[in-house]
Order: C-alpha cells, then sequence, then structure tokens
C-alpha cells in the first residue's frame, strides 16, 4: 500500500508509478514500489541492448517529444533509418518486452527501454564449438583459434560465447574466464545464472590451475638474466624444475600490444621446455606453461621478452606469422602456437577435485 501522510488529503494518480499530496500548500510527490518485471529473453544467442542513460522517474516524466526522436538525438550510435526499421518490426521493446513506435512519448524512458538489435557480423556458415567436459550446470569447451571469446567491438556472432548458446539452444551461457582470440583450447562456461559467480570467483581468485602448450625456439636459461623491467627465476624453490618470470604488463589504448613497465609486479608465468618440435624444416621447443596471473598477452609477452617469441604470434615476432589485424591466418603463414590444454580445480558444488585436459 502507497504512504499517504497522516491527516493530508491524498490526490491520487491511478494511472502514474507515483501519488501526490499537499503538504503546508506545497505538493509533495512520492514513487509506489515498481515491480520489475523478469529479464527479458534472447532471441538466437542474442540479448537485448538498453537505449541511452539511465534516466530518474523525475527527469523522465518532463521530457518532451517522442521516444525515437530523444533516441536520435541521445544514441547517436544508432542510425535513424535503421531505428525506424527496428521500431516498424517490433525491434524496440519496453522492459516487459511490449513492442514500443516511433511517436511513443518519451516519458516512456522513465523505464529502461531495449533494442533487439542485430549483429553486424552475422555469418551463414555454422561455428561448430566442441565440448570436451560437462559438469553439473557448467560445461568446457575447446574453444577454436580466431574467435573471440565474448562479444566485444566488431566480434560479436563470431565469438565462442554466441556460437556456443545458439549450438546448445541456452541463452544464459557465460564464460568464467577468456582466451585471446587467436589462442585456442579449454574454456569453461557456467549453464546457469545462479551458478556464474562462483565459478567466476575460482578464476579471480586463481584457484584455478591452467597449462598451456606454447611452441618458440630453444631458450638456454644458463644465459638467460633479469633486466629492469622482467625477473627472472631459474629453478625456483616453490616450483623446482621450472623458470619463472616476472613482470609488470600494462595494456595501452588504442595499441593493439601489452607492455611491460616500470612498478609493482602483476604479471607471474611459470615454464618449462617439454620436447623438441620440427616446424618447416625448423627445430622448436614445445614448452609447458602456468600463469599465475591473467593479464593481457601475458605468456606471449613473457616468452617475446626471452627472446623467444612464440611461432605464429604477429604481435611479437613469431616466426613466420601472418600480418596483424587478418581475420584468419591465410595458407603459407603459421598459426599462433599457444593453446590451454588443462584445467584443474575443486568444484564449489561438489568439493571435489576435477581435471580435464586436452
Amino acid at each position: 500500500m502507497s504512504f499517504v501522510p497522516p491527516k493530508q488529503k491524498l490526490i491520487w494518480q491511478p494511472l502514474l508509478p507515483y501519488v501526490r499530496w499537499k503538504q503546508g500548500g506545497v505538493m509533495q510527490e512520492k514513487s509506489r514500489q515498481k515491480i520489475r518485471p523478469p529479464k527479458l529473453p534472447a532471441r538466437d544467442g542474442l540479448h537485448p541492448v538498453r537505449l541511452g542513460k539511465r534516466i530518474n522517474s523525475k527527469e523522465a516524466r518532463a521530457l518532451k517529444g517522442s521516444l525515437g526522436d530523444w533516441i536520435i538525438k541521445n544514441v547517436p550510435t544508432i542510425d535513424p533509418e535503421e531505428l525506424r526499421k527496428y521500431f516498424e518490426i517490433g525491434e524496440v521493446v519496453d522492459w516487459w518486452g511490449n513492442p514500443q513506435t516511433w511517436d511513443t512519448p518519451a516519458t516512456a524512458l522513465e523505464n529502461p527501454i531495449y533494442i533487439y538489435r542485430p549483429a553486424t557480423d552475422e555469418i551463414a556458415e555454422h561455428i561448430h564449438i566442441p565440448i570436451v567436459h560437462r559438469g553439473n550446470g557448467w560445461l568446457v569447451i575447446n574453444k577454436p583459434k580466431d574467435i573471440a571469446s565474448t562479444p566485444r567491438g566488431s566480434y560479436i556472432v563470431r565469438t565462442a560465447t554466441i556460437a556456443l548458446r545458439r549450438q546448445e539452444g541456452n541463452a544464459d551461457l557465460t564464460p568464467a574466464h577468456r582466451l585471446d582470440r587467436a589462442t585456442s583450447g579449454l574454456l569453461l562456461f557456467t549453464e546457469r545464472p545462479e551458478l556464474r559467480g562462483m565459478y567466476q570467483d575460482l578464476f579471480q581468485n586463481r584457484q584455478v590451475t591452467k597449462t598451456y602448450r606454447a611452441t618458440a625456439k630453444a631458450i638456454d636459461f644458463n644465459y638467460i638474466k633479469s633486466s629492469a623491467l622482467v625477473k627472472i627465476t631459474v629453478d625456483p624453490e616453490e616450483q623446482p624444475g621450472w623458470v619463472k618470470i616476472e613482470s609488470r604488463i600494462e595494456k595501452r589504448p588504442g595499441d593493439p600490444g601489452a607492455q611491460h613497465a616500470f612498478g609493482k609486479i602483476n604479471a607471474v608465468t611459470y615454464l618449462r621446455p617439454v620436447k623438441t618440435v620440427t616446424i618447416e624444416g625448423q627445430q622448436f621447443v614445445e614448452y609447458e606453461v602456468q600463469p599465475q596471473t591473467g593479464k593481457t598477452h601475458q605468456i606471449r609477452l613473457h616468452f617475446a621478452s626471452l627472446g623467444a617469441p612464440l611461432v605464429g604470434d604477429p604481435l611479437y615476432g613469431g616466426f613466420n606469422a601472418a600480418p596483424f589485424g587478418l581475420e584468419k591466418v591465410p595458407a603459407g603463414y603459421q598459426e599462433l602456437h599457444l593453446e590451454a590444454c588443462r584445467l584443474e580445480f575443486k568444484d564449489p558444488q561438489t568439493q571435489e577435485m576435477v581435471k580435464i585436459e586436452l
């Protein structure tokens, strides 16, 4: 029941989500408690996007003109003709999913307005995502190379997240961590919203042992020395037989690569050689790698700092790498030789140890 000040005459507004009353000759106002609708459903794996900035109730009720005109003025990334088309086909909806029109009063923005906008990178061919393990409400895939983990920028449909949602028919599938677009391998997804937090926390709190395979030229660790930016420890006490690389990694806006920087260490990687391999008639070494942190391009940059960029790495000078920026690696070039091959963790639901590997 709405709040009514004692001994005040109530002016009831049955069509508005608030009540008004006079107090000391001044009109007062109080919002009624709103009932939040259920989350809008996804369409073909894509969730609707909220239009415009958040507006409080008082500001929204003062808006003049139409909803369409307001969006054009305040959301310049949307083409007016495209917006008219979205209105006509019912893709602009309120938070209950009711279609809106161009001429809907802008006061409708008192509650969120959403748009089901088609992906700009929609493709005809189906992207198959191999599933290597299924748990209780979660699964692990083998992410292919050259597709992003999650929608970002120009990559929406061509991502593991959207492809897997469409493949499984489950729009709630969400990755608990991420892999670079050029990196293949194991990626864990939760299948239900209530499980997202507990599995994302595993990775954020470094409770998952992640192991990668990486290929680069042979490194003579007897002659590798630390620098002002990169600390190198051979045969560290806490992990004998490995090499420990420590540095501070920063990513600058507009720069596709990452850089070492002065300051507190935020990136730690352990690595060790496993075997010799031959690529295009040349000898390389396959390394086992365990990053303790998850900075952008961490493994790639740490190998490059050792003078041994990964085979096929276009950003850091890898052997026979394709030019940077291509959608797919053309024939005659090497793909990035970096694969997430093993995950080990204690399942937060069962408290049992889980080991998944390729």
